[in-house]
């Protein structure tokens, strides 16, 4: 008996042996790392490109002007403008230079949060040079109650009129394809150094690219 358990305990321990032995080369050889390597290949990254760009004008910017300021703005592929487009609803906004805006801050309660336990503003603003753009929503103006609301009364009493901003859509191509070919799209990259370079131009509120997976 105690022969057998002895050799029962030699051959664990041999076949112990062949295993560290033998697994590291099943892991690392050159079959394994090339079905590896090909299983990476197989799964690219997609690569984020931009088929058009939503831009929010001030108020009265006409189709002419939209097409002006475009036009001095290295764009990389040709373009159509859709002027005044309502995809995303009607935007209002209040603009208030900087010493408008230091007296605004001094009111109470007319951009308190929607809900308290977030604490973000009810009317976002948008920050720009020396001016800042306050928001304000479709939503918000298709409220009966909004006649009679703080903000109002606070952008009366300080002589700051809501105006309605012009959007439009900027689709890349010629308008001979369809909108989703990818050869029309731009790179990430490409899309944010025009929306910031449009963003430079007074009459240009905000650039939002309009993403599509590459």
């Amino acid at each position: 008996m105690m022969k057998k358990s002895i050799y029962k305990i030699l051959f664990i321990a041999a076949f112990i042996v062949f295993l560290i032995l033998v697994i590291p080369l099943v892991l690392f050889t050159p079959t394994h790392v090339e079905s590896k390597m090909s299983v990476d290949m197989e799964m690219p990254v997609q690569e984020l490109k931009a088929g058009g760009l939503f831009i929010e004008f001030e108020e009265g910017t006409g189709e002419p002007e939209v097409k002006a300021i475009l036009e001095s703005c290295n764009m990389t592929r040709n373009w159509i403008i859709q002027y005044n487009v309502d995809y995303m609803g009607d935007i209002y906004y209040v603009k208030a230079d900087e010493d408008r805006r230091d007296e605004l801050s001094k009111e109470e309660n007319w951009n308190d949060p929607v809900y308290p336990e977030i604490p973000e503003p009810r009317f976002p603003e948008i920050k720009k040079g020396n001016c800042s753009y306050i928001i304000v929503s479709e939503e918000d103006f298709e409220n009966e109650s909004f006649e009679n609301d703080s903000f109002l009364k606070v952008m009366e009493k300080h002589n700051l009129p809501v105006r309605k901003s012009i959007v439009c859509y900027i689709l890349f191509g010629d308008g001979s394809q369809n909108w989703n070919e990818p050869d029309n799209w731009i790179p990430e990259m490409d899309a944010i150094r025009i929306k910031n370079e449009l963003e430079t131009n007074e009459k240009v509120m905000i650039v939002s690219p309009d993403y599509l997976d590459g």
